[in-house]
């Protein structure tokens, strides 16, 4: 006998189609059952497999974001340098704007024909709008400033922790019990950078974990790169 295999219903021989779902009935309900069961088993066995390899290449972009992340880090003078030209380009258009309300306020540009409302409005919010660029950059010349003090902090740490690590850490002190099995130079290079941060850590206290990484990613090229 025919079975609808949504329904479940039984109809008599000669019928094609359920008259519930108007879907093709078919002659073994159970035969019908295990082949959506084998379906719904292959399909979680694919997506197992897809998860699996979605979390290798999730493991694998986070390393090449972090190489990355080493390679962009931007100290504080190029920084004070990115608010200077912001601060002049800032100054430039609020001062040229404003000055060019003003002209249209006073009629010497002549876009309106006659003083009124409208004149005013757009008056106004224009020579706020110019007044809030000159005032940004006023901001943005303050940070400059404060960038270039924290420049020359960072400057000075810098060198501090040249001269340490150049009479404190050899290239043999960091591979020294570290590689207990053959690895890949890029597997090398994040278990001797991850001690080389471990020990500059314990003797400088509170370090800017991008500076730091700046730091022991260029002083790695000298350690290990130059030989």
């Amino acid at each position: 006998m025919p079975w609808c295999p949504i329904c479940k219903n039984e109809y008599r021989e000669g019928i094609k189609l359920c008259a519930e779902c108007q879907v093709e009935l078919v002659d073994h309900l159970e035969d019908e059952q295990d082949a959506d069961l084998e379906k719904q088993e292959e399909i979680a066995r694919l997506q197992a497999m897809l998860s699996a390899g979605e979390d290798e290449q999730d493991t694998e972009n986070i390393r090449k974001d972090e190489s990355v992340e080493y390679r962009t880090y931007r100290n504080s003078a190029a920084k004070a340098d990115d608010n200077r030209i912001s601060a002049y380009t800032l100054f430039f258009v609020g001062i040229l704007g404003f000055v060019c309300v003003v002209l249209v306020f006073t009629g010497i540009i002549p876009i309106f024909p006659s003083t009124g409302t409208t004149r005013y409005f757009v008056c106004g919010v224009m020579g706020a709008l110019f007044i809030l660029f000159i005032v940004f950059g006023v901001v943005s010349m303050r940070d400059s400033k404060i960038l270039l003090i924290q420049a020359q902090s960072e400057d000075s740490l810098l060198s501090e922790l040249r001269k340490w690590c150049e009479e404190n850490i050899s290239a043999e002190h960091i591979d020294s019990g570290l590689f207990e099995e053959e690895m890949s130079e890029e597997q090398k290079y994040f278990k001797r950078t991850d001690k080389m941060k471990e020990i500059i850590n314990d003797k400088f206290m509170n370090l800017d974990q991008g500076l730091l990484e700046h730091f022991v990613d260029e002083y790695y090229q000298g350690l290990f790169e130059s030989e």
